[in-house]
């Protein structure tokens, strides 16, 4: 089983020293990237701080990423730590490699410029920090963590009633409503404590930022008012999309919001249901990771949590998913699984 995503450190007294000078607001990012490394230093048998430029592109290979900002945050990070080692005679030389590259040129080489369908785990994180709406968070993070329902309904049908504690660590229940041709059906499924605080910022927000904070000089109105009601997610009083107050906001909402948020980021597939098929991914990886399998068991797991391909006798039509994307190649291409 190859594991991509390391829990520890290599070396990590030298690490833990090196983060403990980093702040509050840097020291999980700065954490993120050194995890990320540990994949090629255990291969090596080397620190990352003696890495030469030719080692340092495999680590800056391993992002995938589609942003080039992403990348160049990497490397700002990798040369830190090795300016840091070099301040304390850890690196065998004194010569930094980054020190010598022109930023956008040298970086640039390592951006994924496709179109994707799916997206990583950090692709998705990093689209949610990017949102300055939480309203706009909670909407791409639910559906990642196995929330839509038809025509969205789970999404727009929550509110904070239906959130409750769970006795596992940092994880949180939520019972979903989602509107069937046949009526109401509601389920309940496990979401992490990242959601559920995302959930509750945007369950108090009253404003929503246009464009997401990229606005014109000469524009007068920054923000919009949001509907106040129960519903956690809420449209805007003037969108142009006529609500009641009492009722959830228009099943148009969350493919806007959606498309807005493509548009920010240049990732013009970046849909609803890529965003939920790119979750099932994730959770695919998950499993794999703990059982070192990924077959019929783990296919029903997927499909229960995600609400998909269930037939009227309880089993699960999964085949569809699997030869369409959720199967070992993505995994490899995704995760580097396999």
């Amino acid at each position: 089983m190859n594991k991509i995503y390391e829990d520890s450190l290599y070396n990590e007294s030298q690490k833990e020293r090196f983060l403990q000078r980093q702040n509050e607001n840097t020291k999980d990012a700065y954490s993120r990237v050194l995890r990320r490394a540990s994949a090629i230093e255990k291969r090596l048998e080397m620190d990352l701080y003696d890495f030469n430029l030719s080692e340092i592109k495999q680590v800056l290979l391993l992002l995938e990423s589609t942003k080039l900002a992403t990348v160049k945050s990497t490397g700002s990070i990798i040369q830190n730590y090795i300016r840091w080692a070099i301040e304390q005679d850890l690196r065998k030389d004194n010569i930094n490699p980054l020190d010598a590259v022109s930023s956008t040129d040298f970086y640039i080489q390592f951006v994924d410029d496709s179109k994707p369908t799916l997206f990583s785990e950090e692709d998705i994180e990093n689209i949610v920090s990017d949102c300055l709406n939480f309203q706009d968070k909670v909407i791409v993070q639910a559906l990642f963590e196995g929330i839509m329902g038809r025509g969205n309904s789970e999404l727009l049908n929550m509110k904070m009633e239906h959130v409750s504690e769970t006795d596992e660590i940092d994880k949180y229940k939520i019972t979903l409503y989602n509107d069937t041709r046949n009526g109401q059906e509601c389920r309940e499924i496990t979401i992490s404590s990242y959601l559920y605080n995302i959930l509750r910022i945007a369950n108090k927000e009253d404003k929503y930022i246009k464009n997401n904070g990229n606005l014109m000089p000469t524009t007068k109105v920054t923000h919009n008012n949001l509907i106040d009601n129960d519903y956690i997610i809420r449209s805007a009083v003037n969108a142009g999309i006529k609500q009641s107050v009492d009722d959830p906001a228009s099943i148009y909402l969350v493919t806007m919001r959606v498309a807005k948020i493509s548009e920010w980021h240049n990732l013009p597939l970046l849909t609803p249901t890529n965003i939920r098929n790119s979750g099932m991914l994730k959770m695919a990886r998950d499993l794999y990771i703990k059982h070192g399998k990924l077959e019929r068991e783990e296919y029903y797991t997927i499909c229960e949590h995600y609400n998909v391909a269930k037939q009227r006798d309880g089993s699960y039509a999964y085949s569809k998913y699997k030869v369409g994307f959720l199967n070992m190649d993505n995994l490899g291409l995704i995760y580097g699984i396999g």
